[in-house]
């Protein structure tokens, strides 16, 4: 906040904060150390959220967080945007949308957020209260937290997920009592799908080799059930998973008690990251440095490097191919003759099962 004398001080004590993420659920999972940083600060504060319909399962139980407004995807948001008018002290973009400026600027007396370096996002500086440069360098974590430096309060750079011993009772009631590691195997965006038939003789590995459970987990989403099924052709029969689909929070105590989990670019492998369990990550085309899974370990800076074959931060395992056009971050990729994504088609089951066996056994992962 700015005095009339132009210097910055602190919030008051019990301000109201709205926390702007119009994108999808791992982007909301990622912003939660906004929340938890200002709870921290400044525990009779008030923090909200606006997301996205379908992304608010992710902060159902976060302890930090009191009332999640939604926005139904393409709708103007008009009565929305009405009903939240200047209804709060403090506004927080975490993206560098003109909706999300939109937003911030119309729910927060004072609202702060990003804009792109571009001249066409200059009506946000003109609007927000403090507009800072959207780096495209950093990881989306530390990016999002330079939000609350003029106001501030102190970065807490840790993820928060949570759940509740209901959600842990109906997670022990699906899977038992036996050990097992659990493989997610779905995405929001079809080109970061590890192929079936990799996922199928990963399950096999795990299985016959470890002793412990490979468990697939199940999704509502079509195209999920369709990869689903794929997996279950590939494997023959004997497919272990979930006999329904969890809640996030579900989830979340199912992935806690789990061994570790195998996941893509996804949400709930953010979720095993943050939630502390062994976690191999399959990545494409995705920078790593930007979206890899955050480790709530103390870490400098990002957790991984713009690229590399096998990087190890904490209990997490990011394997990506080492080749000189990864990560190109694109959804099509411009050396495939067939309309896949190469580096993730060529990523082999064993390379990722010796990454599940280093990270539930301690033992080091090589790194080349």
């Amino acid at each position: 906040m700015i005095e009339a004398s132009g210097v910055e001080r602190e919030p008051a004590q019990a301000p109201s904060f709205l926390i702007v993420c119009l994108r999808y659920i791992g982007d909301v999972l990622l912003s939660t150390p906004l929340a938890l940083s200002i709870k921290t600060h400044l525990p009779a504060a008030q923090v909200d959220y606006l997301v996205f319909k379908g992304t608010e399962g992710v902060l159902a139980k976060n302890p930090h967080v009191r009332r999640v407004h939604t926005l139904q995807p393409g709708a103007n948001g008009l009565a929305t945007l009405l009903k939240l008018w200047r209804r709060y002290d403090y506004a927080i973009g975490t993206g560098w949308s003109d909706r999300t400026g939109i937003f911030c600027f119309a729910s927060g007396r004072e609202a702060h957020g990003f804009c792109t370096l571009g001249g066409k996002d200059r009506w946000k500086r003109w609007l927000l209260k403090k507009c800072l440069p959207f780096d495209g360098r950093m990881h989306m974590v530390p990016l999002m937290l330079t939000q609350l430096e003029s106001l501030h309060i102190p970065a807490i750079p840790r993820v928060v997920m949570g759940y509740d011993a209901e959600d842990a009772r109906c997670a022990r009631e699906q899977l038992g009592e036996k050990p097992y590691v659990l493989l997610h195997p779905y995405t929001r965006q079809p080109y970061k799908y590890w192929p079936a038939s990799a996922w199928a003789n990963l399950a096999k590995m795990i299985r016959s080799e470890t002793g412990v459970r490979a468990v697939f987990t199940r999704s509502h989403a079509k195209a999920d059930a369709e990869q689903f099924e794929r997996i279950q052709k590939e494997v023959g029969g004997g497919v272990d998973s979930f006999a329904q689909p969890l809640t996030w929070t579900q989830l979340a105590a199912a992935i806690r008690a789990s061994r570790g989990l195998v996941g893509v670019d996804t949400a709930a492998t953010h979720m095993a990251a943050a939630l502390g369990v062994p976690t191999v990550a399959i990545y494409g085309s995705t920078p790593a440095s930007l979206w890899g899974p955050w480790s709530n370990e103390p870490t400098s800076g990002s957790s991984f490097a713009a690229n590399g074959k096998a990087q190890v931060c904490g209990r997490i395992t990011l394997l990506q191919q080492s080749w000189p056009c990864v990560p190109c971050n694109r959804e099509t990729c411009h050396i495939s003759e067939r309309g896949k994504i190469e580096c993730l088609e060529n990523m082999s089951p064993e390379r990722v099962f010796a990454a599940v066996q280093a990270l539930c056994t301690g033992v080091d992962f090589p790194k080349s």
